[in-house]
């Protein structure tokens, strides 16, 4: 329990990327009105999993399922990742980097 919790407050700072880098994109350059609406559904949807990624880590750990692979640690890692990706990306439209799938690039 003691990793999953010295993991929290970098998953709280990747979470606060993401919402800020896309609160930035959307409105700076997506020229979207601002709404405390979308803001909080978008908060709420980002807690939600988050806390998702946080109960598989105690499941994970609560039931010692380490022999497949699988360790609270790598877990909070995985939602980490996921949140510091969703931020890179949204960082790259904002600077004005188009990010295109192998299909758009191939044809």
């Amino acid at each position: 329990m003691n990793q999953i919790i010295e993991l929290l407050p970098v998953l709280a700072v990747a979470v606060l990327m993401n919402i800020c880098a896309g609160i930035y994109y959307n409105i700076g350059t997506g020229k979207m009105k601002f709404s405390i609406k979308v803001l909080l559904t978008g908060i709420a949807k980002a807690l939600i999993v988050a806390g998702l990624f946080i109960g598989t880590a105690y499941c994970f750990e609560a039931t010692d399922l380490s022999s497949i692979g699988v360790t609270p640690p790598f877990v909070m890692t995985s939602a980490i990742t996921v949140y510091v990706g969703k931020s890179l990306v949204s960082l790259g439209r904002i600077l004005g980097i188009e990010i295109r799938a192998d299909k758009e690039r191939a044809g």
